[in-house]
């Protein structure tokens, strides 16, 4: 497990993984080019995804989800609420300039090739 140290007293783990569905699913990509830190499971609930992360995190630090190329071009946004073991990633489409939109099921975007980089550093017991 990636640690790493921040202020005196402060040690930091670092989350992160790719996230792709062609179809059948989120997963989490653990292949020969992309590897996981941390990350252990990805549920897809009706309006998020949910990433579990169990290192024992006392505080957040900060927390990032982005798309890739693919998923830029369609136009989805993401947006995450973070835990100490859980986090949230909501998807939208559409443009923001109408007003608030709601989360799209996770089921309805797909793409052979597109991904979410999630990047993470949650604070831990020194």
């Amino acid at each position: 497990m990636t640690s790493i140290v921040g202020e005196p007293g402060r040690t930091y783990r670092l989350l992160s993984c790719a996230l792709r569905n062609k179809g059948t699913g989120w997963q989490i990509i653990n292949d020969a080019g992309h590897r996981p830190t941390g990350i252990t499971g990805v549920i897809q609930r009706a309006d998020h995804l949910e990433l579990t992360h169990v290192v024992g995190a006392v505080k957040v630090s900060s927390h990032q989800v982005s798309v890739d190329e693919t998923f830029a071009a369609e136009g989805l946004r993401v947006g995450s609420s973070v835990g100490l073991d859980l986090t949230r990633v909501y998807l939208y489409t559409g443009c923001p300039c109408n007003g608030p939109s709601a989360p799209v099921d996770p089921a309805t975007v797909s793409a052979a090739s597109g991904n979410l980089w999630v990047t993470a550093y949650l604070e831990v017991p020194a």
